[in-house]
């Protein structure tokens, strides 16, 4: 067979094995790689004949059935033609992984900067903007008391008849609930089994029905299971019946409360979290609800202690509701208040259950916002410069008849690219910051538990990072397709270009005034979080441990019998060994519900002559002897309590506060003190405690012994030189000994009470110091980025400067200098954010001026001498120039 007649059948098996590859392909490649196959055919039967065209003929069958089906896989031809976006994504992928330094270290940055943004973004979200779990929320309020005249408190709790007057309102207002929440409890599963203390909210039967929410298992509370002598009902949470066993079985069983029977009727869904509110007392975790065992229309309008919970009817306006309660109100402040002023109004759920950590989240998601800004300012810096580093690039592709379209997609593309990259590994790292979050916010952080990166949370982060992406590559793109070719070829003679430079500047100037803005929040909070740390609270929490001994009427059915158990129990408590005192008393400084009441002193050298202002608004604390000098209280003035008293004498300590209120000159000791009808002498002056913040003085403060009282369920506090926690054991055996049936809970260190109580702030002064921290972060690198282009743009003047004898100091003012007026622009430029964003930080900060010059003055010299160090690397760089090598090269 002649040789031609074999290539001939060599070059129709190849158009045959071209056929497992797309069309596309074939029109575009077929023509090429025929005529490529035949010149190798040739060849190789040349050279090794028959035998080397057969192994050529089977190369080019591994090569077709190993290529060819891929092809048909992969996008078509077409899509990645030269000039659709297909072609431009496969390049633009090449020249990435060609630079892996540049791309990981900007990923690596949008990472750290997007996963801190999406912190912020899940906190907010999740704690100011999703709806609440109940049937429409937005239909749910709170309501309360505003005194007026009467007495200054604007936020008080109601009545129960209040809310029963509620609960017959018509207009905008379908149900009215009253709660007594957070009230603890002695519970047991049955008669001798080891008792524990879990929290109970009292409330009406119909919470459920209004919240719109079911049990899980069994079923809420019916209409009639309320009111005194009805038999116990009670609904267990989630979280308690899991505690229990998870055991089905025990819907419908009895269990004993403070020693009395209840049956489980109910258990509530593992996703129900009821709404945590610290207008009464300290928010804590809710274990089980019950019904009341009074007639709220029954109860007396002058002692409130119930929150009101309303849902007003779908489509109600705000101002139909506030005029629905307001009404409620003045007949109320009618009926029982001679019209002196009382009034009620409504607060939306939502709102007033987030009132007290809205403004730190609206500071934490103010500066979320900042930092997503200088991602965006940064991203667009780096890609400008790049972008300018590849002037001499995108001038021969200018000259080869690029157009402006595809310079323009492949800028566009690397920066999506990379902030798609960032946005996807900062989702990951938001996750490990929302647990970390989570675990530095305090146990009362409203909706805690909700706080976390759901798939929408994920979405819009990976969303945000392609967005910032592409907005910052809209920059450089526009400069690179704006540019002449004259002007491109002209700046690519000169290594780093030096089109982009009033830009890269400007986006410099811009980052050092977002960052100064960040730096000043960020000082001011930890200066206001230092100042809290060192305040005096007015007692000492160091080596006291505190526990919570409940004596229910239901095991101490006398008040002689319970007084007389609390005796027992501090001495008990007092023979442990390490204690050194152990007292008592109805609350603890940071921790519980405090009692009020209005007292006068007739005849007070402070008193004004009007009978109603001169009955003072008070916090009341029954204490047993001892608890003043074991809390490290300061005594001003007289005696503390004594373990023996005067019989017939009930005697009352006073605070500063309502000492120099109503004793601005002579002395109240000795002097009587009326507490409704009731008559105590006073017998003490105490320096004022700071019961319910550490950062400013509460109500004044009276100190009634426990014992005149009857007062049950009591704090009691030991100090120790021992570790506090070391001697619970100790706690719980001497109590187990005294009573078994009596639990010993809410067991905490003072310590941790004040902790706990500044945690709030400490969150929020590491979450913005750790956004300031990278806002100083992108900034710096901003700065070294343009001041390092610079040197390398310039290093042939700076190299003549040298060879002309300049010495290095000269130089490094030059190219520092360039650093400097770029940071003193951007101080400058932040002044008015600075002063803008006091208003959104005012909040969060104690004992600190928004404006505090001297926070503000070391913010920027802080800043500043960061900057002068991102600016003195690449300086340095420029002193190692030589000269002559560099002249001669040019």
């Amino acid at each position: 067979m002649s040789v031609d007649r074999l290539l001939s059948i060599s070059q129709r098996w190849f158009r045959l094995l071209l056929g497992l590859y797309p069309p596309d392909f074939r029109d575009d490649m077929g023509e090429a790689l025929v005529e490529a196959y035949r010149d190798r055919a040739r060849e190789a039967f040349a050279r090794r004949g028959i035998r080397g065209l057969a192994l050529l003929w089977v190369r080019a069958l591994v090569d077709a059935l190993r290529n060819g089906p891929g092809e048909r896989v992969r996008p078509a031809v077409a899509w990645r033609r030269p000039g659709n976006w297909g072609r431009d994504v496969e390049l633009v992928t090449r020249r990435l992984v060609r630079a892996p330094m540049f791309a990981l270290a900007t990923a690596g940055t949008l990472t750290v900067g997007l996963g801190m943004v999406g912190v912020a973004y899940t906190a907010v979200h999740k704690i100011l903007i999703e709806p609440m779990p109940y049937r429409d929320p937005g239909d749910l309020y709170f309501v309360w008391r505003d005194y007026g005249g009467i007495v200054d408190l604007k936020r008080g709790a109601l009545a129960g008849s209040d809310v029963a007057a509620l609960q017959q309102a018509a207009g905008p207002i379908e149900q009215a609930a009253a709660l007594q929440p957070f009230l603890g409890g002695v519970f047991s599963l049955r008669e001798g089994s080891d008792p524990m203390e879990i929290a109970v909210t009292v409330s009406s039967p119909n919470l459920f029905e209004l919240l719109g929410v079911e049990p899980a298992i069994g079923r809420g509370f019916a209409p009639d299971e309320v009111g005194p002598g009805r038999p116990g009902v009670i609904v267990l949470s989630h979280g308690l019946w899991n505690r229990l066993g998870a055991d089905p079985a025990l819907v419908g069983a009895a269990i004993r409360l403070n020693g009395r029977p209840y049956t489980v009727v109910g258990v509530m869904p593992p996703d129900f979290s009821f709404v945590r509110n610290d207008a009464i007392g300290s928010p804590q975790r809710v274990d089980a609800f019950t019904t009341f065992e009074v007639v709220l229309a029954e109860t007396n309008p002058d002692q409130p202690g119930y929150s009101g919970l309303i849902r007003v009817r779908p489509g109600a306006s705000r101002q139909e509701v506030e005029a629905a309660v307001a009404g409620v109100g003045r007949s109320i402040d009618a009926a029982h208040f001679g019209s002196r002023g009382l009034t009620l109004y409504p607060a939306g759920l939502k709102a007033d259950v987030v009132a007290r950590v809205r403004p730190a989240l609206l500071v934490l998601g103010a500066a979320g916002i900042v930092l997503a800004i200088m991602l965006l300012v940064n991203l667009a810096s780096v890609l400008l410069g790049r972008t300018a580093q590849r002037e001499h690039e995108l001038a021969v592709s200018r000259a080869l008849g690029a157009n402006s379209g595809a310079i323009a997609r492949a800028t566009l593309l690397e920066g999506t690219f990379l902030g798609l990259a960032g946005g996807t590994l900062g989702v990951i790292l938001a996750r490990w910051g929302t647990h970390a979050l989570v675990a530095l916010a305090p146990l009362d952080l409203p909706r805690r538990e909700t706080i976390g990166v759901d798939w929408g949370i994920a979405v819009t982060i990976v969303a945000l990072g392609g967005a910032l992406g592409t907005l910052s590559a809209a920059l450089p793109a526009r400069w690179a397709v704006r540019a002449s070719l004259a002007r491109l070829l002209a700046s690519s003679a000169v290594r780093g270009g030096g089109g982009h430079r009033g830009l890269g500047r400007s986006m410099v100037v811009a980052q050092v005034a977002l960052s100064v803005v960040l730096l000043s929040a960020a000082a001011l909070v930890l200066r206001s979080f230092d100042r809290l740390l060192h305040v005096d609270p007015g007692f000492n929490a160091d080596g006291l441990l505190t526990v919570r001994v409940r004596t229910p009427p239901e095991f101490f059915p006398r008040l002689a019998d319970a007084a007389a158990f609390q005796d027992r129990v501090q001495t008990a408590l007092a023979a442990i060994p390490g204690v050194v005192g152990v007292g008592a008393a109805s609350s603890l400084p940071l921790v519980g519900p405090v009692g009020q009441t209005r007292v006068g002193i007739p005849g007070a050298p402070g008193n004004t002559g009007d009978a109603e202002r001169d009955r003072i608004l008070v916090d009341v604390v029954a204490a047993r002897a001892g608890y003043v000098e074991v809390m490290g209280m300061r005594v001003l003035a007289g005696r503390t309590f004594e373990p023996t008293r005067r019989a017939g004498v009930p005697e009352v300590m006073i605070d500063s506060l309502l000492a120099r209120q109503l004793f601005p000159r002579g002395t109240p000791l000795g002097v009587e003190l009326r507490l409704g009808d009731r008559p105590l002498t006073i017998v003490g002056v105490v320096d004022h405690p700071r019961l319910h913040d550490l950062h400013r003085n509460g109500r004044p403060l009276i100190f009634a012994r426990a014992e005149d009282f009857g007062v049950r369920p009591l704090f009691f506090a030991m100090r120790t030189i021992r570790e506090p926690r070391a001697i619970l054991p100790d706690v719980r055996s001497a109590v187990r000994r005294l009573d078994p049936r009596v639990a010993v809970g809410d067991e905490r260190t003072m310590e941790e009470i004040v902790g706990n109580a500044v945690r709030h702030h400490r969150t929020s002064a590491v979450l913005i110091a750790a956004f300031a921290a990278g806002a100083l972060l992108l900034a710096g690198m901003g700065l070294f980025s343009v001041v390092a282009g610079s040197v390398t743009r310039r290093r042939h003047e700076l190299a003549v400067r040298l060879a002309l004898g300049a010495d290095a100091r000269r130089v490094l003012r030059l190219v520092v200098g360039e650093g400097a007026v770029l940071v003193g622009l951007g101080v400058l430029l932040a002044v008015p954010g600075v002063y803008a964003g006091s208003g959104v930080i005012r909040g969060v900060l104690v004992g600190v001026t928004p404006t505090d010059p001297v926070t503000l003055a070391v913010t920027a010299t802080s800043l500043a001498l960061v900057a002068m160090t991102a600016c003195y690397v690449p300086a340095r760089r420029a002193l190692a120039i030589d000269p002559a090598q560099l002249l001669r090269q040019e």
